[in-house]
C-alpha cells in the first residue's frame, strides 16, 4: 500500500518534513518513504490510500492510562478513596466497554499505543483479559497490568504481582505484535517505593516491564535515599513523575527507565530536567496541547521538550515491546501512522514543524489511523468497530456502575 501524496513528518529526535511525499507499507512495517511520484511509478499495482493535502505522522504513545475509568466521567471523583470505590464497582463487562470507549477516543486523537494500569474489582483473571480483548477488537497496541497497591496486604500484593507476571507470559507466548502484559505497582510513600519495586522485580523476571504508579504525597524537593534495582532488567515505566523527589527522578533516568507525567503546566519545570513521556491518567485519551497560560512559555526549548514528550520519549520505551523505531516514519518502522487534516497557511518545513505542532497541528482533526499496517480509521470513520454501539454499551455500563456506588 502507498499512502500519499502528502507531507510527511518523520518523527524521531530530529523531525523533518518531506513535501509531496508518500509512504509505502508492506505488511506491518514501513518499506519506503520518498517522493510520491517516484513511488507511484515504481509500484503501479500497489493499493493507494489517498492523502492529498494531509500530513502523515507517527501515532502517539500514551504511557499511563486508567482505561476502565472512562466510565467515571461526570462523577467528579476527587480523592483516592473515591477512586478505590469506583474501581471496586467495575465488573468484567464494565471493564471491556469502558476500555473500548477509551481506545476509540484515542484513535480519534491519534493514539495508537496505550499503557494501561488496572485496579478493577473484577480482579486480574477477569479484568485483564477484557482489556486485551478490547485492544484486539479496536486494533491498537495495548500494554496492560493489574497494579499491586502499597495498601494491599503482603499476600494480596504477591498474588497480584505473580498473577500479572503469569498473564504477561501467556500473552507473550501468543506472539501478538500489539498486546503485552506488564507487572504493575502503586506506591503511596517513599518507603513503599523501594519495597514495591523489589517485589515487582522478583515477580517479573527477565524480559517483563514494570509499570510503577507514584501515588505519592511528596514534593520534588524531598530527599530520596533509596536504592533501585540494578541495570540489566527490562526498562520500567514510572507514572506521575511530577510527584517524585528529584533524587528518585535522577536514579530512574540513570537506570534507563522511562518517566511519564500528566498535564502540561504542572510538569513544565520537571520537563526541563528529565525526559518525560505523557500519560492521560483517568482523563481524555489524547495528547495534551501546550498552554502558555499554564506555564509553558513559547520558546524554542519548550517547543522541543513538548515535541519530545509527545512523539519521542514514550515511543522510545514502547519500541522495546512493540518494535524498533516505533514513533518514526522511516523504512523498517512499525506502520503506526496518522493522516491529519492540516493545511498550513505558512511555511511547513523541517525548520517550522515544531511551531506548527504547537500552533495548529495538534489541534487538527485526525482523519485516518493505521496500526501495524491495518487501517483503523478512514476519512474520519472507524472501520474496526461500530463507534455508536461502543458508546451506547459504555453508557449502559456507566449507569449500572453509578447505581452501585449509590
Amino acid at each position: 500500500m502507498i499512502i500519499g501524496p502528502c507531507a510527511v513528518v518523520t518523527g524521531g529526535p530530529e523531525p523533518a518534513v518531506l513535501e509531496d511525499a508518500a509512504v509505502r507499507v508492506i505488511g506491518a512495517h514501513i518499506a519506503q518513504v520518498g517522493p510520491a511520484g517516484n513511488l507511484a511509478a515504481a509500484y503501479p499495482d500497489d493499493t493507494l490510500w489517498p492523502a492529498r493535502g494531509r500530513v502523515v505522522m507517527p501515532g502517539f504513545v500514551n504511557t499511563h492510562a486508567h482505561l476502565a475509568r472512562n466510565l467515571a466521567r461526570g462523577l467528579a471523583l476527587t480523592n483516592p478513596a473515591d477512586w478505590r470505590r469506583f474501581d471496586q464497582a467495575l465488573s468484567p463487562d464494565d471493564v471491556y466497554w469502558a476500555t473500548m470507549a477509551a481506545l476509540v477516543e484515542g484513535v480519534r486523537h491519534g493514539v495508537t499505543t496505550v499503557c494501561d494500569f488496572n485496579r478493577a474489582g473484577a480482579g486480574i483473571d477477569r479484568a485483564l483479559p477484557e482489556v486485551v480483548e478490547a485492544g484486539a477488537k479496536v486494533g491498537v497496541r495495548v500494554a496492560t497490568c493489574f497494579g499491586a497497591d502499597e495498601e494491599d496486604t503482603p499476600a494480596e500484593r504477591q498474588a497480584a504481582l505473580f498473577e500479572s507476571a503469569d498473564f504477561a507470559r501467556v500473552l507473550a507466548r501468543k506472539r501478538s505484535g500489539r498486546l503485552r502484559g506488564m507487572v504493575g505497582v502503586r506506591a503511596t510513600t517513599l518507603a513503599g517505593v523501594e519495597r514495591l519495586v523489589h517485589e515487582s522485580l522478583a515477580a517479573a523476571g527477565d524480559g517483563q516491564a514494570v509499570h510503577v504508579e507514584l501515588a505519592l504525597d511528596a514534593t520534588h524537593a524531598e530527599r530520596w535515599g533509596g536504592a533501585l534495582w540494578p541495570p540489566g532488567v527490562s526498562a520500567s515505566l514510572w507514572a506521575h513523575a511530577e510527584r517524585a523527589p528529584r533524587g528518585l527522578v535522577s536514579a530512574v533516568q540513570e537506570r534507563g527507565d522511562a518517566l511519564t507525567a500528566t498535564g502540561t503546566g504542572a510538569t513544565a519545570a520537571l520537563a526541563r530536567e528529565a525526559e518525560l513521556g505523557w500519560g492521560s491518567d483517568a482523563g481524555v485519551n489524547a495528547p495534551p496541547v501546550p498552554d502558555v497560560t499554564q506555564g509553558w512559555p513559547l520558546d524554542r526549548r519548550m517547543l522541543e521538550l513538548h515535541y519530545h514528550r509527545l512523539v519521542v520519549n514514550g515511543a522510545r520505551w514502547a519500541a522495546d515491546h512493540f518494535g524498533p523505531r516505533l514513533g518514526m516514519v522511516a523504512p523498517g518502522s512499525p506502520a503506526d501512522l496518522l493522516l491529519v487534516d492540516y493545511r498550513a497557511a505558512t511555511e511547513f518545513s523541517s525548520a517550522t514543524v515544531l511551531d506548527h505542532m504547537w500552533a495548529g497541528l495538534l489541534r487538527a482533526p485526525v482523519s485516518g489511523v493505521m496500526v501495524a499496517g491495518e487501517i483503523l480509521m478512514d476519512n474520519g470513520q472507524l472501520v474496526s468497530v461500530d463507534e455508536r454501539e461502543v458508546a451506547a454499551r459504555a453508557r449502559e455500563c456507566a449507569a449500572r456502575v453509578w447505581a452501585r456506588l449509590g
